[in-house]
């Protein structure tokens, strides 16, 4: 490729992927199949292209310098060890006769090979169709996080992609408050359950829109920090301080005061208690994360600006919340969600190293729902993704895929005491795991696949500006 064409082409693979991810909320949170292969398939095609570019250009970066591939080379390897299991899941075993794998067969197999009188392939997995759909996206996920590794490792590019998910935050929590307050729900329509009193954007369930934007307020939160930083660093008395920083969020970053604003609204109104309280941990563990130690005194003024802010928000239109709190409480454990906890915990019991097979649930989870009052209501999600993770993919795959995770935001969590600089882009990947994982105790967003991309791509970005900059490889081709 011609040195005058790489520029460009790095700039176009970067925009793909921005468009990714700012696009895959767009139809109903790609949770449905022709969106998911859409998205798959966008995801391979930006791989292919920068592979492609890689190959060919004369200049730019070869890929994470060596010190960084070190560090992940164990998230990678647990990661791509996991994929390897779902795929055998998926894939018919060896003859009858191969005792060992024989055993790790599901007996429906062999049952439902004696009622059709035919000989059936014995698979792990109960739907091999479904779980191999699985292994796809888990496949773009690590596509768009390795997507984001490279092209994010110079400091203006991940300033660039973080500004994009601000804007995508603030769109669809536009979009959401517009139908949630004018009563035109142009992309739901009739589609889906939705409580009339909460706010669902373009996504058909509440809880999954409260992470996406709780990612999005993330991200706001941490540029606001990151602009006011040389302020709460000034030598001034406290009042003049919470005056100063009053002053920028109005008159220096009133785009962004306003941002934060509608993201928060709609986060309240979606009244998901797990999604909103998750959000608010994530929130405060980055702000303890992002700034520095000496500015971290009781009552400095960044916490009197967000109280602000929370307050507006909350006076607008936290009243729902409030209400669903008073009249449910604190406590995310509802009848139902006790009932799916015990009978998954019991489900996985059966087949704890084995596993029914990723993307499974809704069917394997049927027979053990026998005492179930509301048999007729079917049961697609276990509200808890490391309980249906457990019950899919047995309890060592499990634990493999979410060691992996862990360690990545471990590589973040470092990077901030690494790094003099930027450090609010590692704080920001760490923030993010938080929020993903505590919500997945009671809920299933990381299952939707435009929460997935977007937070694989924050930690693609967070770890991407965790290394020492004496450590990180030459910045990429500028446009």
């Amino acid at each position: 490729m011609p040195s005058s064409l790489a520029p460009y082409a790095f700039r176009q693979i970067f925009w793909g992927i921005l468009a990714v991810i700012l696009l895959a909320p767009l139809p109903l949170g790609s949770n449905r199949p022709l969106p998911a292969a859409l998205l798959l398939a966008a995801t391979g095609i930006l791989l292919i292209a920068w592979s492609a570019h890689q190959a060919f250009a004369s200049t730019g970066p070869e890929g994470p310098d060596k010190t960084r591939f070190k560090s992940l080379a164990l998230p990678l390897v647990l990661y791509g060890l996991t994929l390897i299991w779902i795929l055998v899941q998926s894939a018919p075993l060896p003859a009858p006769d191969a005792g060992m794998f024989n055993s790790w067969a599901s007996p429906l197999w062999g049952e439902a090979s004696a009622a059709l009188g035919v000989p059936l392939s014995a698979h792990i997995s109960i739907v091999p169709s479904a779980t191999y759909a699985g292994t796809m996206q888990l496949m773009a996920y690590a596509g768009i996080f390795w997507l984001a590794l490279l092209l994010t490792r110079d400091p203006a590019r991940a300033a660039q992609a973080r500004l994009a998910i601000i804007a995508a935050g603030s769109v669809y929590s536009l979009y959401g408050l517009f139908a949630f307050f004018g009563g035109e729900d142009w992309l739901l329509g009739n589609i889906g359950a939705r409580p009339d009193a909460s706010l669902t954007s373009s996504f058909i369930n509440r809880n999954s829109f409260a992470t996406f934007a709780g990612l999005a307020l993330l991200a706001t939160v941490s540029l606001f920090l990151e602009r006011i930083r040389h302020l709460l660093g000034l030598e001034r008395p406290l009042r003049r301080k919470a005056a100063l920083v009053i002053e920028h969020m109005i008159f220096q970053s009133g785009w962004l005061t306003g941002a934060l604003l509608a993201i928060m609204l709609a986060l309240l109104l979606t009244i998901s208690r797990g999604g909103i309280l998750a959000s608010f941990f994530a929130l405060g563990a980055l702000v303890l994360l992002q700034l520095p130690r000496r500015t971290r005194a009781p009552g400095q003024p960044i916490g009197f600006a967000i109280l602000i802010i929370v307050g507006i928000a909350v006076i607008a239109g936290g009243g729902n919340f409030i209400d669903r709190l008073e009249r449910q409480g604190l406590s995310l454990e509802t009848d139902l969600r006790t009932t799916l906890f015990t009978t998954t915990t019991s489900a996985i019991q059966t087949a704890p190293l084995t596993g029914t097979g990723l993307g499974t649930y809704e069917l394997a989870i049927e027979p053990y729902r026998a005492n179930d009052p509301n048999i007729f209501a079917l049961w697609e999600k276990a509200h808890n993704t490391y309980l249906e993770n457990a019950m899919e993919l047995g309890l060592i795959a499990t634990l493999t895929l979410n060691l992996s995770i862990l360690l990545l935001a471990r590589i973040a969590f470092r990077g901030i005491g690494a790094r003099k600089r930027h450090k609010s882009f590692p704080a920001l990947g760490v923030a993010a795991t938080l929020l993903v994982g505590l919500h997945a105790l009671v809920d299933f967003s990381l299952q939707i696949p435009a929460v997935a991309v977007l937070y694989a791509f924050m930690m693609g970005l967070a770890v991407a500006q965790s290394a020492p900059a004496r450590q990180r490889a030459p910045s990429p081709i500028q446009a």
